[in-house]
């Protein structure tokens, strides 16, 4: 009975290696301060962890917290690369939720261009601060490798699906109100590359999710994305991206469909129509425009899914 005993807690411990190791990295104690603890439990940790990271208000965070966040990703990505293994539920809940309070700096490190970002990607550079507030950068390679380790867990992928489209529907609606696809050209594309590395994403966790439970992971994810379908949807004008959000939700089927990626797939071809339907935009102007999304979408999943398995 005493082997019996320890076998199942030798078993436990390794079940939770990742979770050890993260709290043992070096990064976590100044990332959590007073909150550390050497023997917290992992849904302790996670709990630590978010309360470390975010302000009062979501979206709103301090410098310190901001660097907190950063110190807190470079502890993850080591420790998934040492351990090959999914983040422990307890900790993907709190970390993806965490993260939706950066939903702009994600969306920036996933979309290449701004120098800002582009030059404090490295473990080191620290976070700062500018006139939108405290921000922080990370590699794209390493965000998406957290990102489809936090994805294991469905809810964790629909939590950090909602905050990357709810960012590019924003993106969409703060661009120039122009009806000329000259004018227009370009914002589709960045849309497309984030919600396809997304693709990418929820591609990847469920290659790795047990056969048997694939079908439940898709079923989670899609409940969570289609939550409040038949909600009212704001008009363009009072609330943009709102709007956008609110209409494409209206497209989804009624029921889990049988293959959950071709309705992710849509997604940003149909921001874009809901978006240039809005702006008044003629239908050859328009379809040019699905169709940026389109492509654009489908080169970023086929990237990031070679990338991952080179």
């Amino acid at each position: 009975m005493a082997g019996l005993g320890a076998w199942l807690y030798i078993d436990f411990r390794k079940d939770q290696a990742p979770c050890r190791k993260l709290l043992q990295h070096e990064r976590i104690p100044t990332a959590l301060g007073a909150a550390h603890k050497s023997n917290m439990s992992c849904a302790e940790l996670g709990a630590a962890i978010e309360r470390a990271t975010n302000g009062a208000e979501p979206g709103q965070h301090s410098l310190k917290q901001a660097q907190a966040m950063k110190g807190v990703l470079v502890a993850i990505d080591d420790v998934i690369e040492e351990e090959h293994a999914p983040l422990d539920r307890q900790l993907t809940g709190p970390i993806s939720t965490a993260l939706t309070s950066y939903a702009k700096d994600l969306y920036k490190i996933l979309i290449p261009g701004d120098i800002e970002y582009s030059r404090r990607t490295l473990p080191w550079d620290k976070a700062w601060t500018d006139s939108e507030g405290a921000h922080m950068s990370f590699s794209h390679e390493s965000l998406v490798r957290i990102m489809m380790s936090l994805s294991s867990d469905p809810e964790a992928y629909a939590t950090l699906r909602e905050s990357i489209a709810q960012q590019a529907a924003q993106d969409l609606a703060n661009a120039p109100s122009k009806k000329l696809k000259s004018g227009l050209s370009g914002f589709p594309a960045i849309a497309g590359r984030a919600l396809g590395i997304m693709d990418a994403v929820a591609i990847a966790a469920r290659e790795d999710t047990e056969k048997e439970k694939r079908n439940e992971w898709e079923e989670k994810v899609f409940t969570r994305l289609s939550s409040n379908r038949a909600g009212r949807v704001p008009s363009f004008e009072d609330d943009p991206d709102g709007h956008i959000i609110a209409a494409w939700k209206k497209t989804l089927p009624s029921a889990p469909p049988d293959d959950l990626l071709e309705v992710l797939e849509t997604q940003s071809p149909e921001l874009v129509r809901v978006w240039t339907t809005a702006l008044g935009t003629s239908n050859t102007e328009q379809s040019s425009l699905i169709h940026e999304a389109r492509g654009t979408a489908w080169s970023a999943q086929n990237y990031t899914l070679r990338h991952r398995r080179n």
